[in-house]
C-alpha cells in the first residue's frame, strides 16, 4: 500500500507546498517581500554570516512565491476550463485519468477543501488526492472505469490506508459503478462510495444549478434515478432520492453507526459535512 512520505527532493517539496495555496495568497506574499528587500540595503560580509543568509533565504522565498503564484494561477484557470466542461457523465468519461483527478479535486476544492494532488495514484490506483479541511482528513482515490465495476478488493485497500494514513474518512469516486459485494464492505464505515450519477449531482451542485434543473425528468423517465453513493444501500422499492430541505442538494442513503439507531438507514445530504440535512426513510 501506498504511504505518504518525503519524495526525498526538498525543494521540490516545497515548491509543491507553495502551490497548495491559491495563486493570491503566494503573490501577496512574494510581493510584500519584493517591496521588503528593494528597502534593504544588500548585506555585506562572508556568506555563511547569519545576516548574508537571512537575505538570500528571503530572495528565495520571493522567487518561490512569485514561481508558485503563476503557476498556480495557470493551473486555476486549466481546472475552471476542465470543470465547465464537465456538464455529463459523457463528457466526463472522455477525459483522461489525469483530467478526472483534476476534475474531482477541483469539486472538493469549491467546497472549502484544501486539495493535494499526490501523483501516486495514476491510471493503477493508490490515493490520488488528499483533502484537507473541516476537521479532516480525507483519503481520494478516482476510478475512470466505464465497463469494470469497482470490485470489494479495491474498497478494503482504501480501508486499510485509512487507517495507516491515520486519515478520518475515505472517498472513492468512479465513472462508472460498484459490485454488490463493494457497497456491503463500504456500509456503516468512514467510505464514501460514489459513482457516476452521484459525481455528475455532486459538480452540477457545486455550480450552483438551480434544483429544479439538477431533477428535471425526462421523457423516457418520469422519476430520477437513485443515487448510490456514501454507504448506500438502495432498498427494494428504488425509493426517489429526496432534495435536502436545508440546502435543496441531492440526498443520498446512508447507515447510521452509533447512537440509538445505529444500523438504521436514513437520507443524508451529499454535502455533508457542510450540510447536515437529514430525512428519514
Amino acid at each position: 500500500m501506498a504511504s505518504r512520505k518525503g519524495n526525498g527532493r526538498p525543494l521540490e517539496d516545497f515548491f509543491g507546498l507553495l502551490l497548495l495555496f491559491p495563486w493570491w495568497v503566494t503573490l501577496i506574499v512574494g510581493s510584500g517581500l519584493w517591496g521588503y528587500l528593494k528597502l534593504q540595503p544588500s548585506p555585506t560580509g562572508f556568506f555563511l554570516e547569519k545576516p548574508v543568509l537571512i537575505w538570500f533565504g528571503l530572495q528565495f522565498l520571493k522567487w518561490a512565491c512569485l514561481g508558485a503564484s503563476f503557476v498556480s494561477g495557470v493551473l486555476t484557470l486549466k481546472r475552471k476550463i476542465l470543470f465547465a466542461s464537465a456538464k455529463d457523465i459523457e463528457a466526463i468519461r472522455a477525459m483522461s485519468w489525469r483530467e478526472f483527478e483534476t476534475l474531482v479535486g477541483e469539486s472538493y476544492r469549491r467546497q472549502g477543501y484544501m486539495v493535494e494532488e499526490t501523483g501516486g495514484g495514476g491510471a493503477d490506483g493508490g490515493i490520488d488526492l488528499i483533502l484537507r479541511g473541516k476537521g479532516q482528513k480525507i483519503l481520494v482515490q478516482c476510478k475512470r472505469w466505464q465497463k469494470v465495476k469497482v470490485d470489494v478488493m479495491i474498497v478494503r485497500e482504501m480501508f486499510g490506508l485509512l487507517h495507516h494514513e491515520k486519515a478520518d474518512r475515505v472517498i472513492i469516486v468512479t465513472t462508472g459503478t460498484y459490485t454488490p459485494d463493494a457497497m456491503d464492505f463500504a456500509s456503516g464505515k468512514p467510505i464514501d462510495l460514489v459513482n457516476g450519477k452521484a459525481l455528475v449531482q455532486l459538480i452540477r451542485d457545486v455550480k450552483g444549478e438551480p434544483v429544479a434543473t439538477r431533477f428535471a425528468t425526462t421523457a423516457q423517465s418520469a422519476q430520477p434515478a437513485p443515487m448510490k453513493a456514501l454507504n448506500v444501500q438502495v432498498p427494494a422499492s428504488t425509493a426517489t432520492a429526496p432534495a435536502c430541505p436545508k440546502c435543496g442538494s441531492p440526498m443520498v442513503l446512508r447507515t447510521a453507526r452509533k447512537g440509538t439507531n445505529a444500523g438504521g438507514q436514513f437520507w443524508g445530504c451529499l454535502k455533508y459535512p457542510a450540510c447536515k440535512g437529514i430525512v428519514g426513510v
